[in-house]
């Protein structure tokens, strides 16, 4: 009878340890995806100004199939799922403190712009359009990338791409928010 009992404990333990596991992998799922769109990134207002030049945009639905890309597609390294993770904990964390600690005034977004090898990468657009190769092969249109000819990088040639009338956006919000020096 004792030996039932430790069987049916031991089955118990492992019955709830696979319980906690799942549900704790669909939290974590569930919060990844959610804190990878545009929705959850225009919470703070400083990002106001980017979700709405994203909505411009074809990778933002602007398009006629209405297909989204995620902020993360772009802003968030697809080299391996290591890389991807700390990349979208880091960009995460980055983002809640600047938020939190620095004057939005004070925010040179112009100046970011500049900077966008920092923060767009090729390995997310490559992995959304992973047959450009070939399909721009007979055209020549990439062949110096391609090639490694160039030390340019998608976003070098697509600036505005994922975000189509960006500078209005940053405008309209420097000035509703009196950010004006």
């Amino acid at each position: 009878m004792k030996e039932g009992k430790k069987t049916f404990s031991w089955l118990g333990i492992i019955g709830i340890l696979l319980l906690l596991t799942v549900v704790s992998w669909m939290t974590i799922e569930t919060g990844i995806e959610v804190s990878s769109h545009a929705d959850f990134c225009g919470t703070c207002h400083t990002m106001e100004p980017m979700v709405k030049s994203y909505h411009d945009s074809v990778h933002g639905g602007n398009n006629p199939r209405g297909v989204m890309a995620a902020c993360t597609d772009c802003h968030v390294s697809h080299e391996n799922v290591f890389t991807h993770f700390v990349g979208k904990a880091q960009s995460g964390t980055h983002d809640v403190w600047v938020t939190l600690t620095k004057n939005e005034a004070d925010l040179d977004w112009q100046a970011k712009r500049a900077d966008h090898n920092e923060y767009v990468y090729d390995s997310g657009c490559l992995t959304c359009h992973r047959n450009l190769e070939e399909a721009t092969a007979d055209k020549e249109f990439h062949d110096t990338y391609f090639e490694g000819k160039t030390g340019s990088e998608c976003v070098d040639c697509h600036a505005e791409v994922g975000h189509d009338n960006l500078n209005k956006y940053l405008l309209e919000t420097k000035y509703k928010y009196g950010f004006e020096k």
